[in-house]
């Protein structure tokens, strides 16, 4: 091999964006991350091998935060390339919680609920600020191909095809 990615090869990836009283739950990525350090984001992870979506989904929630979903909706499929050199497939979920505190779990980065109208000012991972507004509105999945430039700069979006600009961090 040449060391470059075969050609189809992805890793599986889940995205879980909580919701509850018109708050979002997010996680700070550690300062010492290899990706989008000190960023907000989803809380997830890798699907395990031979594990379902969803399961995984619901897995990587209970893992991180504690916290279970009591409604959890697919609602965009990413194929990311490039992302520290590899290619990934990130199922994008949004769910609903009722109650619970939230517990960081091992090494998990800060959590906390930000309400909708203030994510604008946070300091989000770049293709947060446009696909969380559209996934929290989505009636179908949202299918979206994202560019990395090898590390954890994106150099595009597109959504359903259609280039999107990107806002930096």
């Amino acid at each position: 091999m040449s060391g470059k990615p075969e050609r189809h090869s992805a890793r599986l990836a889940c995205l879980v964006f909580l919701v509850r009283d018109g708050a979002v739950l997010l996680e700070r990525r550690p300062a010492t991350s290899d990706r989008f350090a000190g960023l907000w984001d989803a809380v997830g992870g890798h699907v395990e091998a031979g594990e379902d979506i969803e399961a995984s989904a619901r897995r990587e929630l209970r893992e991180e935060t504690g916290l279970e979903a009591s409604r959890l909706r697919l609602r965009g499929v990413i194929h990311e390339s490039g992302l520290l050199g590899h290619h990934y497939v990130v199922f994008l979920f949004v769910g609903e919680c009722g109650e619970g505190e939230a517990r960081a779990g091992d090494g998990v980065g800060e959590l906390a609920w930000h309400p909708v109208e203030a994510l604008a000012a946070l300091p989000l991972v770049p293709d947060v600020h446009v696909l969380l507004p559209r996934l929290l509105e989505a009636r179908e999945t949202l299918f979206v191909t994202e560019r990395y430039d090898g590390s954890d700069v994106p150099l595009s979006l597109a959504i359903g095809g259609r280039e999107v600009p990107l806002r930096r961090a």
